[in-house]
């Protein structure tokens, strides 16, 4: 089966032509809407295909990305936005996909790499819809991040679309923006948009307004893992905001909404650190060391967390609790996962001195 791929621009003229150049190879289209560039953007595009749209920008993202599937001809859609890639072994594996592709198959989830550590690894992974079979009639929702909601036959395939940007403080400008012109409208917001609406304010540093959206988000019907973000998210806010007890009881509440999941146990741990409980600290981040990935791929995962960030956290515990050879073993089980790491490295040198002492 033929594939279009289908992008939303805007300003993109240092990144478009990799993600483009990663991925040209697997599709059959590419369409690009262009909701308003002033720099190159839209002369890199033309270097790749010839369906270039304008359309005027509405503060939507859906309506933009919904335009540019609208104007696809093949019978299924990848999306990617300009600043993610598909490196050689991933673009083959696309374009082998393909050959498997028909009208049983409705969506197809793929793993996102969002975010990396200094080694390369990933530091945030979780599943996205990305490639629509047209026909089905899927369209995005949502002013700011944006999603579908897939149904029928919905497989996964085990392709990574990797995101070479960040989220920083321009989008966390405009997306703040767009939401609170959305609140001055009157425009209904979803359970989604309060979690989001939350996470910006949080970014922004914006911590008590971020804790009354998070609760706008808590007292509706939303996505489990997203429930247990936010109250990693409150408790986040209450640290900053300087109260470590409500910052606990926010962790203990992500704990009990189900299996524990790493994040909290090492968000724990670092709240009691910060408190100088090292004891306390120690257990949580231990105890982060025993937690099992997430069955759901869906579900936001930090892997560092599942080992290299608590067993760097124990240590530093470990050394200030004066056992220096334990410190050393939890740093270089951190080097195994990280290899090359400047702190594990530099922890290493400092151990070699100390235990000959």
């Amino acid at each position: 089966m033929e594939l279009s791929l289908c992008m939303i621009v805007k300003n993109e003229e240092k990144s478009l032509g990799a993600c483009l150049e990663s991925v040209k190879d697997a599709v059959d289209e590419i369409v690009i809407v262009d909701t308003g560039s002033s720099d190159g953007t839209k002369a890199v595009a033309a270097r790749y295909t010839d369906r270039v749209l304008d359309v005027t920008w509405t503060d939507d993202f859906s309506a933009a990305r919904n335009a540019s599937m609208e104007a696809a001809t093949k019978p299924f859609i990848l999306w990617l936005d300009a600043d993610d890639v598909l490196d050689p072994p991933e673009s083959e594996k696309l374009a082998a996909l393909k050959a498997r592709l028909g009208d049983h198959v409705d969506a197809v989830m793929m793993p996102y790499h969002y975010g990396f550590s200094p080694d390369g690894s990933p530091a945030l992974v979780f599943d996205r819809e990305r490639i629509v079979r047209r026909a089905a009639g899927f369209a995005f929702e949502g002013a700011v991040h944006e999603v579908m909601a897939v149904s029928g036959h919905v497989i996964r395939e085990e392709i990574i679309v990797r995101h070479t940007g960040s989220h920083g403080e321009s989008s966390n400008r405009r997306n703040l923006a767009i939401y609170r012109r959305l609140l001055e409208r009157g425009t209904p917001m979803t359970a989604r948009d309060w979690y989001y609406y939350a996470r910006e304010l949080k970014s922004a540093g914006e911590y008590a307004e971020a804790l009354n959206a998070f609760d706008r988000f808590l007292a509706m019907d939303g996505w489990l893992e997203n429930r247990l973000d936010a109250q990693i998210g409150k408790g986040e806010c209450h640290r900053a905001l300087g109260d470590g007890h409500a910052a606990k009881a926010a962790y203990f509440t992500a704990m009990a909404q189900g299996t524990p999941r790493a994040e909290a146990l090492c968000a724990m741990g670092e709240c009691l650190l910060e408190e100088g409980n090292l004891p306390a600290a120690a257990f949580w981040y231990r105890a982060a060391l025993q937690c099992d990935l997430p069955a759901d791929p869906r579900a936001f995962v930090f892997p560092d967390a599942y080992g290299y960030v608590p067993l760097m956290q124990l240590c530093v515990i470990y050394d200030r609790l004066g056992d220096s050879a334990r410190a050393s073993r939890m740093n270089e089980q951190a080097l195994l996962l990280h290899p090359g790491d400047a702190a594990a490295l530099s922890n290493r040198a400092y151990f070699a001195q100390r235990l000959k002492e």
